[in-house]
């Protein structure tokens, strides 16, 4: 259940997604980011001015490249599956971390190109009319004053959210001030609809084009009377709007603008804090152009529960904070003048706690009372529009969510399905499975009502119930456990793999499996992971049929390879093969072999590593059996330790030997040596335990501190013997609640 308290998460995701004080690159994914940040970083075009001389303001251009990159890979993210393994498969502890660690990071897909995307974000903008039209201009116009919402996803809400955007609707009606809402949408994020799982899109192939989720409803008690219009999308940094802006504010003329940007920026490689700086003055110079009289009330970007590995983004805020406090004075003119909201003052929410989020970062009932106090407080001090500031309620009614009713699990052909009817106002679904005679549930989180049993095999027996979640603290009671056998009609993994490192990557061959179910095979995924690299989640790459290419990887890094078939029902079950050192070739045989006695039936082999090796195979025979030779052990080892056990009739009947392996290069066995027998009184030795794949809690290590990709972007959990992680989703101010058990911590970006 960790894994899903908070796979995700934002300031995990905020520390990879900014710039590291140390300047390492922590990931694969978060490397290629890296990489794609600096070769976007540029001065700004327009009405961007470089500040300090910063060298990592971003284009306009750059900036949809790069929200494209980012969203593609998050919306993988959004389903976090609760992988049940009866713990006596063969293989079952290296199953279970894999387990853990999905889903994979999508490897290989072609960005969309810049006018693909502008073109997309345009026709939403243009999709749902304003309460007035663009022709009324500046002069004919509704009475009052009109105000428009520019932010994330701290600003645009989730479905059966209030939205600080209400609260300050109630605040206008009750200081008597006449005021209507402009811009183009009128929507929270809707949630995601249930679908069965489909495969990973083909390496060297397009994601779909993403469209703006904008059509979500309310809380259950918001009047029908709330003027709901504004220019907030989750996920959405400064940098992108600046290129929108003046279109958004010509067509929706607004006579003061209410702006909340920047969190994203910060936290998913944008621009570091004197280019988001920039960004904004882009943004406040380009509405200009539109409406050379509009005001701004310009928030500052709030503090987030703190998320390991991204110890930058608290630093990185404050610096912006400061660089926009001295700023917004010296832009402010007499007739469009600008002043500061101190949101972060007046946002109960730092790296020690949040009490503002329901994630960490976005704000529940509390948190949206507490934005809107802010922004009041600017209007009234400083506008002189109204009398009196919003006060916070000392008593805010809880959200609360039903148990998620009509639950069914039943078997279907990816093995078994469990569909239930959608909860208003939740945000995801915390699911438990595991297979019958199992005490520990697995845990996990899907964006929308239907579950489905991933890596299953016939015959299984799966347990599952569910409870609806809008955040970390905000739960339903879970629904009863319910039962279903497994009857998939998944294709087996591909047979005869081949793997083969290159310089910099591997190959990977095979042969179609046979058997039931192979004639409707579609594609072949190939999971990788990265053993060498702390924290590095799995990755994955698919194609049409053999062989695969895999490119761009770390040289000297060990990989674990994993191949699964996809077919009409769905994908199967993975099969773990050798795995690979990248640019590397055939390891020399392991020397140095000495084996230990514990006991007359247990026995400690240690060996001195082999070069360029990314695992080791151990051989035995019983030299007193006549014409015994050696044979391969079923299972390889990636340390140079192993302990064996069940040895009868006693250990001094076996000879071992050891090989190394780089893919399907192996070498030689090395030395053989007869295993003892114990001695008199012998001390116990056991290989030491493998290491940590997220040592000292720090997380995976994503890119990305902003506010989320995705808003059907869930908590993560942790299955039950493998390692957990917290991560924190969060793109920009889109924050994506992934909330993760012990590490993976919901990665919320706005």
């Amino acid at each position: 259940m960790e894994r899903v308290t908070s796979k995700l998460l934002f300031f995990l995701a905020i520390f990879h997604s900014f710039i590291s004080l140390s300047g390492a690159v922590p990931s694969p994914w978060l490397a290629a980011l890296r990489s794609q940040y600096d070769t976007n970083r540029t001065t700004m075009p327009s009405h961007g001015t470089t500040v300090n001389n910063s060298n990592v303001t971003v284009d306009f251009v750059s900036a949809l490249s790069i929200a494209d990159s980012v969203s593609s890979k998050l919306v993988r993210l959004s389903d976090i599956p609760a992988i049940a393994l009866p713990p006596n498969i063969s293989n079952y502890d290296a199953y279970a971390q894999l387990a853990s660690l999905m889903p994979p990071l999508p490897a290989g897909t072609v960005g969309h190109d810049t006018a693909e995307v502008l073109a997309a974000i345009k026709a939403s903008i243009k999709a749902v009319p304003s309460n007035y039209t663009a022709r009324t201009g500046l002069t004919e116009r509704q009475p009052g004053l009109r105000v428009m919402f520019v932010g994330d996803s701290m600003t645009q809400g989730k479905e059966g959210d209030w939205t600080w955007r209400y609260r300050m609707w109630q605040w206008f009606r009750d200081q008597g001030i006449a005021a209507t809402f402009v811009g183009p949408y009128t929507g929270t994020a809707q949630p995601a609809e249930p679908q069965a799982p489909s495969p990973p899109r083909l390496y060297g192939t397009k994601e779909p084009m993403g469209a703006v989720k904008a059509s979500g409803g309310y809380a259950p008690g918001a009047s029908p009377e709330f003027d709901s219009h504004h220019f907030a999308v989750w996920g959405r940094a400064a940098a992108v709007d600046k290129g929108l802006i003046r279109e958004v504010v010509a067509a929706h003329p607004p006579d003061l603008m209410l702006l909340m940007l920047g969190f994203n920026d910060l936290g998913w490689f944008y621009s570091d804090a004197a280019g988001t700086l920039d960004s904004m003055h882009t943004i406040i110079n380009n509405a200009r152009d539109a409406n050379p009289r509009l005001k701004f009330a310009v928030a500052n970007v709030p503090q987030r529960s703190f998320i390991g590995g991204r110890d930058d983004l608290p630093v990185s805020t404050a610096i912006y904070n400061s660089l926009l406090r001295a700023a917004l004075p010296k832009w402010s003119t007499k007739q469009s003048p600008i002043h500061l909201v101190e949101l972060q003052e007046n946002y109960d929410c730092e790296p020690s706690a949040c009490a503002a989020g329901y994630d960490g970062l976005h704000p529940n009932a509390q948190g949206e009372f507490q934005i809107a106090r802010a922004f009041t407080l600017t209007l009234v001090n400083d506008f002189k529009i109204g009398s009196s500031a919003l006060e916070v309620p000392s008593d805010i009614p809880s959200r609360s969510l039903p148990v998620p009713s009509n639950f069914k699990v039943v078997s279907s052909p990816g093995g078994v399905t469990a569909t239930w009817d959608a909860v208003y106002g939740a945000h995801s679904y915390d699911v438990e499975s595991r297979i019958s005679g199992v005490t520990q549930f697995s845990a996990g989180s899907v964006p929308a009502n239907r579950w489905d049993a991933h890596w299953t095999q016939d015959g299984w027996v799966y347990d599952v119930r569910v409870r609806a979640s809008a955040g970390d603290t905000i739960k339903s009671d879970w629904t009863a456990v319910l039962s279903a056998k497994s009857t998939p009609k998944t294709a087996p993994a591909p047979v005869n793999v081949l793997v083969g490192a290159t310089s910099t990557g591997f190959d990977v061959s095979w042969d179609p499996p046979t058997g039931p179910y192979t004639d409707s095979i579609t594609q072949y995924e190939i999971l990788y992971w990265d053993k060498d690299e702390e924290c590095a989640f799995i990755t994955s790459a698919s194609f049409l049929s053999s062989p695969a290419r895999i490119k761009d990887l770390v040289p000297g890094h060990r990989y674990l390879v994993a191949p699964i078939t996809w077919n009409a029902a769905g994908g199967g079950f993975p099969k773990i093969v050798n795995s690979v050192m990248v640019g590397r070739g055939t390891p020399p045989p392991p020397s140095s072999l000495e084996i230990y006695a514990n006991d007359p039936t247990t026995i400690e082999l240690t060996w001195a590593a082999s070069p360029n090796a990314a695992g080791y195979r151990l051989w035995s025979r019983n030299v007193n059996k006549p014409g015994s030779i050696s044979q391969a052990q079923n299972n390889t080892v990636e340390m140079t330790c192993s302990d064996q056990y069940l040895l009868f009739p006693g250990t001094w009947n076996y000879e071992w030997c050891v090989s190394a392996y780089n893919g399907n290069a192996e070498s030689a066995k090395g030395k053989c040596v007869l295993a003892p027998s114990p001695g008199p009184s012998p001390a116990q030795k056991r290989c030491p335990p493998p290491p940590e794949w997220c040592p000292a809690g720090s997380g995976p290590k994503f890119p990305g501190g902003g506010s989320g990709a995705d808003p059907g972007l869930s908590v993560p959990m942790a299955s039950a013997k493998a390692p957990t992680a917290k991560w924190v989703f969060a793109l920009g101010f889109f924050a994506f609640p992934l909330a993760a058990a012990g590490l993976i911590a919901l990665m919320v970006f706005a």
